[in-house]
């Protein structure tokens, strides 16, 4: 009996371990059956109440941030992941699940700073590299995604990825001598790559060797004829190389394959033009100017060709709208023309900045401080009072400004303040009236009167 009641025991006590473990494992396993059938929120709450009971479970720590992650709670899954972290700070499924929480968040520096701690971790997995150095691009650090991605290479130079991840890296810091040589290696690792040949294309267009490029897209087009992307840069090149023909007919295929991009409305309306095809130009045209109403080219050639087809009116009215649209405002000219008549009077130049002045008034007329200054301008700067007198009698038919705007600007006060000759106090109409009577009056001493 004793021997029987032994044995009960030592069994017992050899279960015990599994049974706490499979309680240990119960609520995780729960947890996964609700994150498997999208009950996100649920598993939260029941996370929350395991933790209450086992507050070290790194597993169930997990679980609860990959449930907020999945309902965009990034600031909670990551509160949660660094607790797990703190519990084992070398747990790479923690770190990963922190990494990938970090980049969904838009905090790419700090899933940088984990990708590191992970690559350090385990430096010969290849997974961990490739993952930092996507962080680094994504980032637009480029040359510290060239110097995780290079050891890469070494070790395998016929791993695709890796060879093209180089090959963006280098285009993206336009080191075209890279760029070329990472494109061409990928490219005979997986001939025929779209995205690859693409790229190989205008990095030639870039280096402006259209033919070669040229050259890529038709032979790969010979491959497969039904890319769009390719085709619109065989029409594109073939719109450099001045065959508007072949242009033409290769962004009409481009149109037919459903492309209607601004981009290859725009040329194919040029290639119609280059061949003096005004009506077909037009119609294209027409309908880029609709994708976007500010470019100013596009509203010029449309112009042009209306004109061309004897449509005069309308090609007018959008050559007219072209000058609108590159001519900055009136008011804004005047300002222009008005500080380039400060400048050129600085510098000693008065005779000029009268010349702007008139073109300040003539673009802004309803600017009554411009006829003030041009008065000044002759009066002060040029000692011509007599033809000063026109415009201080202009300045003053008209409504005086307000008084935030009536004293002179502070550079014009120190300079005349520096020469010792003359300083404006009070108010441009008190000082025009002042000076209109002035001039007036010596005017009449010398017995000759002055009328505009």
């Amino acid at each position: 009996m004793i021997k029987k009641t032994h044995r009960v025991i030592s069994l017992f006590l050899l279960l015990v371990p599994f049974f706490v473990i499979a309680q240990k494992h119960e609520p995780a396993e729960k947890l996964r059956s609700l994150i498997e059938s999208f009950h996100f929120n649920g598993a939260v709450t029941f996370a929350d109440q395991c933790l209450l009971i086992d507050s070290t479970n790194i597993d169930l720590l997990l679980l609860k941030s990959q449930s907020l992650t999945s309902v965009f709670r990034y600031k909670e899954a990551i509160t949660s992941l660094r607790r797990a972290q703190r519990l084992d700070s070398t747990n790479i499924l923690v770190l990963n699940e922190l990494m990938n929480v970090y980049h969904q968040s838009g905090d790419l520096k700090k899933a940088i700073e984990v990708g590191r701690s992970i690559a350090g971790l385990d430096p010969e997995n290849r997974y961990f590299k490739l993952q930092l150095a996507n962080l680094y691009y994504s980032n637009k650090d480029y040359d510290q995604a060239i110097n995780v991605l290079l050891p890469l290479y070494h070790s395998d130079t016929s791993d695709f990825y890796v060879v093209k991840q180089l090959a963006y890296c280098y285009d993206e810091t336009k080191r075209n001598d890279s760029a070329l040589f990472y494109c061409r290696k990928s490219l005979k690792i997986i001939p025929f790559d779209p995205f690859m040949t693409n790229k190989l294309a205008n990095i030639f267009l870039r280096e402006n060797e259209v033919n070669t490029a040229f050259y890529i897209t038709a032979i790969y087009l010979q491959h497969d004829s039904t890319d769009g992307t390719i085709l619109k840069q065989n029409a594109y090149c073939n719109y450099l190389i001045h065959d508007y023909q072949a242009s033409a007919k290769q962004f009409q295929k481009c149109l037919k394959m459903g492309d209607s991009t601004k981009f290859t409305i725009k040329y194919l309306g040029l290639s119609f033009y280059k061949q003096d095809k005004f009506d077909s130009a037009a119609r294209f045209f027409w309908s880029a100017f609709r994708h976007d109403t500010t470019d100013a080219e596009v509203c010029f050639y449309f112009g042009v060709s209306k004109c061309r087809s004897n449509s005069i009116d309308t090609g007018m009215g959008y050559l007219q709208r072209t000058l609108d649209m590159l001519m900055p405002s009136g008011q804004f000219l005047s300002s222009i023309y008005s500080e380039l008549a400060n400048a050129y009077t600085m510098k000693g130049n008065a005779d000029t900045g009268i010349l702007f002045l008139n073109k300040a008034i003539e673009k802004n007329p309803g600017n009554n401080t411009l006829r003030f200054k041009l008065a000044y301008q002759y009066d002060y700067y040029l000692h011509k009072p007599i033809q000063a007198l026109p415009w201080y009698r202009e300045f003053l038919k008209n409504e005086p400004p307000q008084p935030e705007h009536n004293l002179w600007d502070k550079s014009s006060i120190s300079r005349v303040v520096k020469t010792g000759t003359l300083e404006i106090t009070g108010s441009y109409f008190e000082y025009a009236t002042n000076r209109l009577k002035v001039i007036t009056d010596q005017n009449n001493l010398r017995g000759s009167g002055v009328r505009r």
